[in-house]
Order: structure tokens, then C-alpha cells, then sequence
């Protein structure tokens, strides 16, 4: 176990609880009672017994013939409270002293003491902090601050059934999109010293007869982004304008996209979004700079420390991602 010296019972215990009775976990019983056990076991030193097993009889009640090798279960669970533990700690839990962690291959949790300096590392002159992750359950989004592009869709009006699809359309990549989060219907831009968020976004669409034409802009500077296509004609058709919302998405809002050349153009890229690219570009490139580049970046930012491990699968750094 790679738990830090000078850590006791007490304090995880503490950092257990927090974590149990957080608004985070409390639409997640199953991963409370994961959690839990897992933590208890390994305090009572009985880590050894933590396998898929002993997990599947006797957090998630499998029968004695349960099968782990076949039976994904525990696997599946293990990366949701992963991803819920990182959820917790970037937001509710962002100050807190002691972390619980489940490395990957395992599912004996370690407890990592963390510095003020670090708990505050990724706060710059605008102010930005840790990034807020998808809820698992509901799939909304948790934080009120990110360190990823945050973008706001302008309501169409009620009679412009054309940019309603397409607004529509384009929500309904919330899940998929790692690199840009979408706001939700209702939420407000925020702001800090009277002006918007530097990474805050809006999209305006409008249909103007058999045109759709798109807007894309920074917030705090006004600024529009250049986008590869603003206005598209279109028949009104449903699917039609679903296929004009994908190719926007994919041109904009992803890695290569718009935000993150105006982003970075700006200077406005965080740690997340640069450990993003860098590991996007070595998916692409294959060379040898492209990996020490995307390993130095992932090991200061997704926390894995000296690994010399890369991860390429985007979704699985964001769940790394502290």
C-alpha cells in the first residue's frame, strides 16, 4: 500500500466520512457501500481479501458462483467511484487535507496527505480551480467553477423551431465532449470582479428562413471565435440539422477546435486543457517528443506521480485527473 507515513486511523476515517456524507455521493448508495468497504478492510489489514470476488458477494450481494473474470461488475463500479471520488475532490472536497484514492488494477484504496500549495496550484490570475466532473448518476454537471471551457447555449426564441433543433442537438453532446463543457438550460455565466469568467463561452443560433446561421463568442472580451462554417441552409429537417449540430461540435468544441485555438492563442489554457492537447497530439504524432511531453504533462497534472505510464484514452485521463 502506498499510503502515506504519519497518516492514522483517525484522520482516514474522517476523510471517509466526508466523503459518505457529501452531496456528491448521495444519490450513489452502491458506491458508499463500495467505499466503505473497501476503506474498513484495508484499515482492518485485511487489504489482501480486497479482490473482485470478495467485492461482488459482499458489497453488491453476487452469489457464491460469481464469476469476476466474467462478470464486469466490480470493474464497471470501481471506475464509477473513481470517477465520483475525482468529482468529490474537485469540488465539495477540493480543501480537504486527506484524499482517498483506488489506483487503477486494484481496488485497495491509498490516502494522499495534500499540501495547501497543491490544493491551490491550479488557481491563477483569473481565478480558475480544479475541474468539476460529470455526475455518474444524472450526468449533470457538479461544479460551479471548471478549469475546462464552459459553454452557454443562448435560448432560441419560442418561433425559430430550426435553432431549437439544432441547440437540441448540440446539448445532447454533454456526455461525449471532454475537452468543453456544455452549461446547462438554466445556469447563468458567472462572474468575478464584475466581468465574466475568462473561460466562459456563448453560442447564439437563429434560423433565418432556410438559413442557420451560428454565432460563437468569448465572453469576457467580447470576441468572436472564428468558426469554420456560420451559416448553413437547411430544410428544417430534424435529422438534417442533428448532422449540422455534430459537424459544429467536432470543428469547435473539441481539442483541435475553435475554443481551444482561441485558448490557447489567448494565453487562457489551464493545466487540464494543456495535459489534454499534449496528449491528444500524441495520439496523433507517435513520437517520441510528443510522449515526454503528454508524460510530463499528465504526471503534473492527472497525478501519477514518476509513472512513466501513458494514458491515451482521453476519457480514462479526465477520471485520472485530480
Amino acid at each position: 500500500m502506498s499510503t502515506e507515513t504519519g497518516i492514522d486511523s483517525g484522520q482516514i476515517s474522517q476523510a471517509l466520512q466526508r466523503v459518505l456524507g457529501s452531496r456528491t455521493f448521495a444519490r450513489s448508495e452502491r458506491l458508499r457501500s463500495f467505499l466503505k468497504f473497501v476503506v474498513e478492510m484495508e484499515q482492518l489489514g485485511l487489504s489482501h481479501q480486497l479482490k473482485g470476488y470478495t467485492i461482488g458477494i459482499d458489497v453488491f450481494s453476487r452469489n457464491h458462483g460469481f464469476d469476476p473474470g466474467t462478470d464486469p461488475l466490480v470493474r464497471v463500479q470501481a471506475g464509477k467511484l473513481r470517477k465520483l471520488l475525482n468529482q468529490f475532490y474537485a469540488c465539495e472536497g477540493r480543501d480537504d487535507p486527506l484524499r482517498i484514492r483506488i489506483p487503477l488494477g486494484g481496488y485497495v484504496p491509498v490516502y494522499e496527505r495534500i499540501a495547501q500549495e497543491r490544493r491551490t496550484q491550479h488557481s491563477s490570475e483569473f481565478g480558475l480551480i480544479e475541474t468539476a466532473f460529470p455526475d455518474v448518476e444524472d450526468g449533470t454537471f457538479a461544479g460551479e467553477k471548471t478549469s475546462l471551457p464552459r459553454l452557454f447555449i443562448r435560448r432560441p426564441n419560442s418561433d425559430d423551431p430550426v435553432a431549437s433543433i439544432f441547440v437540441n442537438a448540440t446539448r445532447l453532446w454533454s456526455a461525449r465532449l471532454w475537452a468543453v463543457s456544455i452549461a446547462g438550460t438554466d445556469e447563468k455565466p458567472q462572474f468575478e470582479g464584475g466581468a465574466p469568467h475568462p473561460l466562459h463561452f456563448e453560442l447564439k443560433a437563429q434560423g433565418l428562413g432556410e438559413t442557420l446561421k451560428l454565432s460563437l463568442r468569448h465572453l469576457r472580451s467580447g470576441n468572436d471565435i472564428p468558426i469554420s462554417t456560420s451559416a448553413y441552409q437547411t430544410s428544417g429537417d430534424s435529422l438534417e440539422l442533428g448532422a449540422i449540430a455534430n459537424s459544429f461540435a467536432g470543428a469547435n468544441l473539441t481539442i483541435p477546435g475553435s475554443i481551444y485555438r482561441f485558448c490557447h492563442r489567448h494565453e487562457l489554457s489551464t493545466g487540464q486543457m494543456k495535459c489534454l492537447d499534449a496528449t491528444y497530439r500524441y495520439t496523433l504524432e507517435r513520437t517520441d517528443a510528443a510522449y515526454i511531453t503528454a508524460r510530463r504533462s499528465q504526471q503534473q497534472w492527472a497525478g501519477l506521480g514518476q509513472s512513466s505510464e501513458i494514458i491515451t484514452e482521453l476519457a480514462k485521463l479526465v477520471a485520472l485527473s485530480c
